[in-house]
């Protein structure tokens, strides 16, 4: 699989940020992607409390992946709740799934949280698993996918903090023996703070594979296949190592 990851600055304005998605996708065809995973409420612009669903966005995304030939990963407000789509490249909707953990005041005010309901998906012969922002920070959000099947997991974000992806994500698939796709905007943020940027791709293995730097967009575009995973997994794969019945202890 070719992963496209796109760090990218979003506005309150639907139809332009929707435009640089399609510039966006047109670079990752060029670059032979089969998958484009863009930040948290990228469509709308991440400001919680401002953003409302746009029911025109989800249907001239599927026809983006169409005419692009690329599977996408679009976060939108659905029902009261942060969401992130994944849309096939013939335009099928593959799922949707639920943001679990609501960072701050500000999105607890504004959204219901998940049930924790693992997405995951079939996308160009692996399989992804998907979560948005704050749930990557708890191992046991990427544990369930690693244990649902996840070959790959995709996590559109909007982060200020660059520690998560320096220190949290390659532990995240070094433990689970996944590869993990991280979109984070940049720029300013609606409460006056900075996102972080750094959006990047970790193996199976740890290492990071490719890392936008702080400011400015980029479109980082990765190969990660099966040998990928399976050399991973034959140095140490902790999942058929785990003793769950030790771990429920007090």
């Amino acid at each position: 699989m070719r992963i496209a990851v796109a760090q990218q600055a979003a506005t309150a304005d639907v139809a332009q940020n929707l435009a640089v998605l399609e510039r966006v996708a047109a670079a990752a065809a060029r670059a032979g992607a089969d998958l484009l995973v863009t930040p948290e409420l990228f469509t709308t612009g991440y400001d919680p409390g401002r953003v409302h669903p746009d029911p025109t966005v989800l249907p001239r995304v599927a026809d983006l992946a169409r005419r692009s030939g690329l599977a996408l990963v679009v976060s939108e407000p659905h029902e009261g709740a942060i969401t992130a789509v994944v849309v096939d490249r013939d335009g099928t909707v593959l799922g949707r799934y639920v943001k679990t953990h609501l960072y701050g005041p500000a999105e607890r005010a504004a959204f219901r949280p998940g049930d924790g309901t693992p997405l995951v998906v079939e996308v160009a012969g692996l399989r992804v698993g998907v979560l948005v922002c704050f749930d990557v920070e708890f191992p046991e959000t990427v544990r369930g996918l690693a244990l649902a099947g996840a070959d790959v997991v995709v996590v559109p974000t909007a982060i200020l903090d660059e520690s998560v992806a320096r220190v949290l994500l390659p532990a995240r698939a070094y433990e689970n023996r996944v590869a993990l796709a991280y979109a984070n905007h940049h720029g300013l943020a609606a409460d006056g703070g900075t996102f972080s940027g750094g959006s990047l791709v970790v193996g199976p293995d740890g290492e990071v594979l490719a890392a936008a730097g702080a400011e400015g967009e980029a479109l980082l575009v990765v190969d990660v296949d099966a040998d990928d995973l399976r050399r991973a997994r034959e140095v140490v794969d902790y999942l058929p190592l785990r003793r769950a019945e030790t771990y429920r202890r007090g």
